[in-house]
């Protein structure tokens, strides 16, 4: 569960955290309790963070060989590996894989070349090489 507080941009601060301290003591410290403003845009970052850690999903972008990585995130869940993220793009990739380059949290270095089951983490860049 997430608890959103919207509309605080009509309310003085002191007002929001005695609100925010209101609905923890009534849901428990466990459950996210986040103030945003929909109409402004406020706290809604901190919403997407929120919704991608309870899920406990992971953004992995992908790049062509000697290509630049994609500017849009594949979605895949915490502790996919590279295969599985070669078969989230395209059967074919999944089929004729043969390795794969990682840059970012996941890699000892830049370019690490890895195999099928290497564990992908939050904004890795993946480039897949196939057999062909």
């Amino acid at each position: 569960s997430v608890v959103l507080l919207n509309k605080v941009d009509l309310l003085d601060t002191s007002t929001v955290n005695s609100v925010v301290r209101e609905v923890v003591e009534e849901m428990g410290s466990g459950v996210p309790v986040l103030p945003v403003s929909a109409l402004r845009g406020d706290g809604l970052d901190r919403l997407g963070e929120t919704l991608f850690r309870l899920l406990d999903l992971v953004r992995v972008y992908t790049k062509p060989p000697n290509g630049k990585p994609s500017d849009k995130p594949l979605v895949v869940r915490r502790g996919a590996t590279v295969i599985e993220v070669a078969k989230a793009i395209h059967s074919r990739l999944y089929r004729e894989f043969a390795y794969a380059r990682i840059w970012g949290p996941s890699a000892r270095y830049p370019g690490q070349k890895v195999g099928a089951d290497h564990v992908v983490e939050d904004g890795d860049v993946v480039e897949i090489h196939t057999r062909r």
